[in-house]
This record gives structure tokens, C-alpha cells and sequence, in this order.
């Protein structure tokens, strides 16, 4: 290996495809930070491969054999660094996280991982973060250390023996775009994952993880009874004992309660499945905040609270290092949710605590902030906390000398209906203000987050 004295060096390895829009973006993370950039192409027909070879990549150009495995194996040959950093073309580290990788790999030099686990988070066509969980993106260059499978493709010693991995996802997370707008569009007109997982299955056939992937390309065309028939035979075929961040498996239950709550299926058929996935991943918070999330919108908020809470408890205990996607990446709702049961349940108290903590990170969330209003208010004539106490709590959160902040404020007190606390918002606007605010505010609140019509929480 070329080494420079005390330097890490990294290989960053990407197989692509008509890629000319992630290209630029997708190695201008490695720059100053990786040893070598090396690009396999199989077939571009855009500007790829001009653009990598333009920012100084290695270019190698791949026959497609319709197997994602041997193509990125290929890539992996070609690289002559110490560590591998494997990412995707339309993925990339969070904004300051590539700036860590070379530290983190030079403490772990001494030791046995052979791989790191970093955080993955699949975002948005708003940028949102729709799904998290974990990914081995970068590992050791050491033969026989590859990839297997044809797509969906695990990385591990070619023997089966595990891996020895560190755990980085408190540092280091990894953006992923590209299951979202017109290039997951594309995807799925074009058929191309369903045929390699259908050909992967023939040699395969009685891969449960395929199967569940099989069931992942039918939800996403919308044919569920497809999908619902797949994830089922998929659990059927699960062996009696997984491995604790089994994230493949965790999936597969949690899609088919999902399924299950999209077609209207009652509590007493989806608490079979809960009850198997609970036994056989008992540390797996997703399957929780389903059901959970499930009795909130049918108002059954006791038994809502009992699986919410247990979702955070599991999710505190357990982390999201392999486990907890969903859990992980919408606790802002399962707080507000939790909180909107709470309220609706008598107990405040819970109720309060859980807004304050959103609104600590998100004042903005009228949600919380209603709900939290909603419980110092009270259901009598008499306010549970007094409107002078409320506005000092206010006055932690916002800051009432930023119109923003007032007028949100405002605009929660006059919907939910508190004169008294509201008297006191209005106190920190000049007359003018409030004649133009009358003169055209309008929109409504919603007062609870299971009053929405549309259901959230995809993988």
C-alpha cells in the first residue's frame, strides 16, 4: 500500500450509470479527504464519465451483467488504499461528516473491525429525512472482503465468516437521494430491480430477505395484495431465531403492518403479526410506533400511549444502529402524537413534558404547541396552570420580540380559544399591527396530529 507517515489512506469506489446530474456532487465529498477516486461505468450514455474524469477520478468502464455484486467487486479490485469508502452516486456524507472519516479510521487501525457502520438517512424531494437506519459503506481493503447477492447486495467475507464492525453512526451519517422524484420513477417503470431480484430468487429460492425485497418492489407499484402475499411468505420462511439487527427482517413486519392499516385491517388481525415480530426482534421499536400509531387514529388513546411509549423506551434503551428506521427518523411525531394521547388521557403532566421537548428543537411545530397549550388551559372553567405562568413558560421557548415568534404564539392562543392568554400575546403588539393582523389572517389549526387525513410513516 502507498502511504504517506501518519496519513489514512482511503479509496473511494463508486460503480455508475447515467449518472451526469450525482456525478459532481457525489465526489466532491472525497476531495482532500480520500487517497483515490475510482468511478466504474457501466454504459453511460450522458456526460458521467467526462465529469468524473474532469475532477480528476480514475475511470474504468464495466460490461453490465446484470449484477451489481461483480461490478462493485470490479471497482473494489482496482483500489489501492488501506480502507474503502463504497458510496453510491446519488449519496453522500452529511454536510462536516466526511471531514471525520480519516480520524475515525486511524483510531480503528489497531483494531479488528473490519468495517464501519454509519448512519443512513433517505431523504425527501423537500430534503426531509423520510426513512434512517445503518449501512457498511466503508470497510477494509483485504481479499476476499466483498460483495454478494446480484442486488440488494451484502457485504461480508466471501466464506460467510461475520465481520468484525465498529459502530460510527453517532458521527458519521450518509444522504441518500435516490428513492425519491424522477429517478425512482425510472427505476420502477423500467423493472429493473424486480428482474434481478426475480433472477437472484431463482438460484435463491428460499431467501426470505429476497422475498421481502420482492414485496418492496410490488408496494412500490401499488400493488399491495402482490406485496402483502410476499412480506407474508417471506416471515414464513424466516428462520425461528434472527440476529438482533436483523434491519432486513425488521423491515419485512414492519411493511405488512403498514400494508395491513392502508387496506383496514382491524387491531385483531394486525397484533398476530406484532406479536411475531415482537418475539422474534423483541428489541425492534418500529413495530411499536405502528401500532401505536394505528389506535391514535382510531382514537383508542390508552392503548395508543401504552405502544408509544414502549416505541421511545426501546429506541432510549436499544439506539438505531440497525433497528428502529422509522422510530428514528419520526420521533418529533411520536412525541406529538404521544403527547396528543396523553392530553386526551388525563395526564398532562406526560403531556406537557413531551411538547416542551419538541418545542425545544422545533418551536414551530403548532401541533406541540397546541397540545401544550390545550393542557395548561384545561378542560374546566378554571385554567390549569394561571395565563400569567403560561406566558413566563412562553417566554422560555420563543422569543416575543421576534414578529415570527409572536404571531405564532397568537395565532395558536386565538385558535384554541384562550381569551385570558391571549390578552397577554397581544400586550407585545403595537395597534397597528394587530389591525393589520385582523384585517388578514386567516387558516385553520389542527388541534391534534391523528386529526390529519393522510396518514404518514413509509420506509
Amino acid at each position: 500500500m502507498l502511504e504517506k507517515q501518519g496519513e489514512v489512506c482511503i479509496s473511494q469506489c463508486m460503480i455508475v450509470k447515467d449518472e451526469e446530474h450525482n456525478i459532481r456532487k457525489a465526489l466532491s465529498w472525497g476531495k482532500g479527504i480520500v487517497w483515490e477516486q475510482i468511478v466504474v461505468d457501466t454504459g453511460s450514455r450522458d456526460r458521467t464519465v467526462q465529469i468524473a474524469e474532469s475532477m480528476g477520478a480514475r475511470v474504468y468502464h464495466y460490461t453490465w451483467t446484470d449484477d451489481f455484486s461483480a461490478a462493485k467487486n470490479y471497482a473494489i479490485s482496482k483500489a489501492r488504499g488501506e480502507w474503502i469508502a463504497f458510496l453510491d452516486a446519488d449519496e453522500t456524507f452529511a454536510p462536516g461528516h466526511g471531514e471525520k472519516l480519516p480520524g475515525i479510521l486511524r483510531q480503528l487501525g489497531p483494531t479488528k473491525a473490519e468495517g464501519v457502520a454509519a448512519g443512513w438517512m433517505q431523504l425527501d424531494e423537500d430534503g426531509g429525512v423520510s426513512a434512517a437506519g445503518t449501512q457498511i459503506r466503508i470497510f477494509r481493503n483485504l481479499a476476499n472482503l466483498g460483495y454478494r447477492r446480484r442486488i440488494h447486495e451484502q457485504l461480508g467475507w466471501m466464506d460467510g465468516t461475520p465481520m468484525h464492525i465498529a459502530d460510527a453512526t453517532g458521527e458519521l451519517s450518509i444522504l441518500h437521494s435516490g428513492y425519491s422524484g424522477a429517478a425512482w420513477e425510472d427505476k420502477k417503470v423500467n423493472g429493473r430491480n424486480l428482474n434481478l431480484i426475480l433472477k437472484e430468487l431463482e438460484g435463491h429460492p428460499g431467501d426470505h430477505e429476497m422475498m421481502g425485497y420482492l414485496r418492496d418492489e410490488y408496494y412500490a407499484a401499488g400493488e399491495l395484495d402482490k406485496a402483502e402475499s410476499w412480506y407474508r411468505e417471506s416471515i414464513a420462511s424466516m428462520p425461528s431465531v434472527l440476529d438482533e439487527r436483523d434491519q432486513r427482517s425488521a423491515a419485512t413486519f414492519t411493511y405488512l403492518l403498514q400494508i395491513m392499516a392502508e387496506n383496514g385491517n382491524e387491531i385483531d388481525e394486525m397484533k398476530p403479526i406484532y406479536e411475531k415480530a415482537s418475539e422474534i426482534l423483541p428489541k425492534e421499536a418500529d413495530f411499536d410506533y405502528l401500532i401505536g400509531k394505528y389506535l391514535g387514529a382510531d382514537r383508542d388513546y390508552k392503548a395508543a400511549a401504552f405502544y408509544l411509549e414502549q416505541a421511545l423506551d426501546k429506541f432510549q434503551r436499544y439506539g438505531g444502529y440497525n433497528r428502529a428506521m422509522l422510530t428514528g427518523s419520526h420521533l418529533r411525531e411520536i412525541y406529538e402524537q404521544l403527547a396528543c394521547c396523553c392530553r386526551r388521557t388525563g395526564k398532562d403532566e406526560r403531556a406537557v413534558s413531551l411538547c416542551i421537548a419538541v418545542l425545544k428543537s422545533d418551536p414551530y411545530s403548532m401541533e406541540a404547541l397546541y397540545i401544550l397549550l390545550e393542557a395548561f388551559r384545561g378542560n374546566g372553567g378554571r385554567p390549569s396552570v394561571a395565563p400569567e405562568k403560561a406566558m413566563g413558560i412562553l417566554e422560555q421557548l420563543y422569543c416575543l420580540d421576534s414578529m415570527k415568534d409572536r404571531l405564532f404564539v397568537l395565532k395558536a392562543c386565538s385558535k384554541l380559544g384562550w381569551p385570558e392568554l391571549e390578552a397577554y400575546i397581544k400586550e407585545r403588539f403595537a395597534a397597528e399591527e394587530l389591525s393589520y393582523i385582523r384585517s388578514v389572517w386567516s387558516g385553520a389549526v389542527s388541534a391534534c396530529p391523528e386529526e390529519k387525513t393522510q396518514r404518514e410513516g413509509g420506509a
